[in-house]
């Protein structure tokens, strides 16, 4: 203890030992925590990207076999064979050859889409496979499976599920067919082999040795074909990963993992699929390079403080000073004060270290200064980038939403007012107005507004001359859409008093066919409020609008020519009936207990009056009073009442049931169309018989070879044809001869 008092060399080497020592542990320690944490933290990110393209990978797959799902079921040979399965019975030559045709289709196409362990065709109702790649399960049904009575509707998959035929894990796509009438003649369905999702989830790339990924359902059980069923897990695999992704958390930890190995994890809840992704990697692989990077550094470390020691002894006395000041400028930056530099006190190599470690020092702050600045910019380019995405992602979910609401609507008075109103409200602009051209393409109308101003210049009339000043006379002249970021300042922008708070304007073209129909135009008060993105995002939404009226268009002109088709043709069968009636002298029939008769005159009572006045059922109960119990029921032809059959009761004490009325309607309908075809099948013979008369006549009248014979068999046919009438033919004469015949 002595020596250590009075010698500084003892005390330098001892101190130096000690000092050594501490900083040796401490950079051992601090590398091994750094390294460690910076090694894990890269180590998730790997795990996370491993995850998320084997996750990626797998949509795209499922993706691929819905298209080819989709794809196959819209060949013709797989809806037309259907149609002809549902006409014919199952012992017919033409089903035995439909069901050769389509199984013959299937098993081909299953030797291309080998990604599908069975293929089959379901029938539009009831649920019974009526061809299959596996013929053992056809004449099944499975009319109470999610993929049959959600596949009827649309394009389907039915998550991983335990199948009950197999007791294996499957996933099935399905979708419906149709044939050429729109009409649903089947489901085509298709078993995926998980085989081939384990070869997407179970490489190794990336992970090395020891690291794995996997996929877990909502049970807790493996989604694989190799390892479903594992008797070591008969109640499911359970770790601190697998659970919180059951939750549907995504996230990453340390721990143990369903074998009980400890592992570095990160886990993600695939929603759409349900069913969690797990990738995972053993931690003593993982932290490996740590640790050897520690005990290098300790290794080093030892010997560094063993060198430093001699030569503490050999020149203690020299540099005992200008050591212990940078030693002293070295603590402090280790603990983060990038600000000090060492006291050069010589001009040796001592004040040289000293100037140099001050060098490293200052390219060290300027290197942790770059570094600071450089991530402030990424981190505020990267909010920029998340803010217009967000921003971009609600204009794009507002237009779908709006195109979803406007294409339900069927009236143009309720559409464009409708139209304004959605687009202000989702995309907040001060106004929003449609213009359509007129039909002499000089002027855009407008024809609906949501601003107050906008009502105003809808009640004035407003209109725009195309290709004249300003934003819409400009779009509906060129079809092209136009920006005013500041309508101060723009010169196609025309002043608008009824609009004065308008300092941005935007407006679109709405195009069918290339042809320009109209325009929206939507304002907004900030200036600046529009970019070229918004313009083709919302031309997007201008399309949807544009098809949404002509829609509208269209379906008002079906509807007048569909009313006009239905009054011409009542006229004409009004007339049709009329004239049969007349020449059959038909005026009705009458039936009681006694027998029938047919009427010779007309029977006209209130009842009946009012019947063909309303052209509709009337029924009249005993009241004890006045009146018979009757039933008079029109009969109608296609919304035309060519008559009235009315029914009395035997007594008028009776109370008629609603059997009774229900079969009187049920009679009419059928009466109507009885007698409708009647007299069409009349008319036809009457047509052919005239036919055939006037053949005859023509053959007669060509055998003869003379023009006297040829005007007596004229008239004699005639005479015969149309008995007692009085036949003449006369020559057309000249004046000088008027008169004569």
């Amino acid at each position: 203890m002595r020596v250590l008092r009075t010698s500084l060399t003892a005390r330098l080497i001892i101190y130096f030992l000690s000092l050594s020592a501490i900083i040796i542990a401490l950079i051992v320690a601090v590398s091994f925590a750094n390294v460690r944490n910076t090694l894990t933290r890269s180590i998730y990110q790997q795990l996370d990207s491993v995850s998320t393209l084997k996750a990626d990978e797998l949509n795209r797959w499922i993706l691929d076999k819905q298209n080819e799902i989709v794809f196959l079921s819209q060949r013709s040979e797989l809806s037309g064979n259907l149609l002809t399965l549902s006409i014919y019975e199952e012992d017919t030559s033409f089903y035995e050859a439909a069901y050769n045709r389509l199984s013959v289709t299937l098993v081909a196409q299953s030797k291309n889409l080998t990604s599908f362990q069975e293929l089959f065709l379901l029938s539009p109702v009831g649920g019974k496979v009526l061809v299959s790649t596996l013929q053992a399960n056809e004449g099944q049904y499975r009319v109470s499976d999610s993929y049959y009575t959600q596949g009827r509707l649309g394009l389907y998959v039915q998550n991983v599920y335990t199948s009950p035929q197999t007791g294996k894990p499957t996933m099935t796509i399905s979708t419906p067919i149709f044939d050429t009438r729109g009409e649903l003649v089947g489901v085509l369905a298709g078993h995926l082999d998980l085989e081939r999702l384990d070869n997407i989830i179970l490489q190794r790339a990336g992970l090395g040795e020891t690291g794995e990924t996997y996929l877990v359902d909502s049970f807790s059980k493996f989604v694989s074909a190799a390892r479903f069923g594992e008797h070591e897990f008969p109640r499911g695999v359970h770790t601190e990963g697998i659970d919180a992704a059951i939750q549907g958390m995504d996230g990453s930890g340390l721990y143990a993992n369903y074998d009980g190995t400890p592992v570095i994890g990160v886990y993600k809840w695939l929603e759409k699929w349900d069913m969690a992704i797990i990738t995972e990697v053993s931690q003593e692989v993982a932290f490996t390079p740590a640790r050897q990077l520690g005990l290098a550094i300790l290794a080093i470390g030892l010997i560094t403080a063993i060198l430093l020691t001699l030569g503490t002894y050999l020149v203690a006395r020299q540099i005992a000073q200008p050591i212990l000041a940078i030693r002293d400028t070295a603590l402090q930056i280790t603990s983060g004060n990038f600000d000090v530099s060492a006291p050069v006190k010589t001009q040796d190599e001592i004040g040289i270290l000293a100037e140099s470690f001050n060098l490293m020092t200052g390219q060290l702050r300027d290197t942790l200064g770059d570094l600071e600045t450089r991530v402030a910019e990424r981190t505020a380019d990267l909010e920029t980038s998340r803010l217009l995405s967000e921003r971009r992602a609600t204009q794009l979910l507002a237009v779908g939403e709006i195109s979803k609401i406007v294409n339900s609507e069927q009236r143009m008075d309720s559409l464009l007012p409708l139209i304004t109103r959605l687009v202000s409200e989702r995309f907040g602009f001060y106004h929003t107005g449609i213009f359509l051209v007129d039909e002499t393409r000089q002027y855009a109308v407008l024809q609906a507004a949501n601003s107050e101003g906008g009502r105003n210049m809808l009640k004035r009339g407003h209109k725009l001359e195309v290709g004249a000043s300003g934003i819409v006379g400009y779009v509906t002249q060129t079809g092209n859409s136009r920006i005013a970021l500041d309508v101060g300042q723009d010169a196609v922008y025309f002043d608008n008093p009824d609009l004065p708070n308008t300092r941005s304007e935007m407006a679109l073209p709405l195009k069918i066919r290339d042809s320009v129909t109209g325009a929206i135009d939507v304002q907004s008060e900030n200036p600046g409020a529009f970019t070229d993105e918004d313009a083709n995002i919302l031309s997007i939404l201008a399309d949807q609008i544009a098809i949404a009226i002509e829609n509208v268009r269209l379906l008002a002109r079906a509807e007048q020519s569909l009313n006009e088709l239905k009054t011409l043709y009542g006229e004409r069968l009004q007339e049709s009936w009329l004239s049969f009636s007349h020449d059959e002298a038909l005026v009705g029939y009458q039936q009681n207990l006694s027998g029938g008769k047919s009427l010779s005159a007309l029977v006209v009572t209130d009842d009946i009056q009012q019947t063909m006045n309303r052209g509709n059922l009337l029924v009249f109960h005993a009241d004890g009073k006045n009146g018979e119990p009757a039933i008079v029921v029109p009969i109608k032809l296609r919304g035309q009442i060519i008559g009235v059959m009315r029914i009395k009761a035997p007594n008028k004490d009776r109370q008629w049931t609603a059997n009774e009325i229900n079969l009187s309607e049920a009679v009419s309908e059928r009466l109507s169309i009885a007698l409708e075809n009647a007299r069409l099948i009349q008319d036809s013979q009457r047509q052919a018989i005239k036919e055939q008369t006037i053949s005859e006549i023509t053959g007669k009248i060509g055998a003869s070879i003379n023009l006297q014979n040829v005007l007596q068999t004229a008239v004699e046919e005639l005479g015969r044809s149309i008995p007692g009438s009085e036949v003449i033919i006369k020559f057309q004469q000249d004046n000088a001869n008027e008169g004569e015949e």
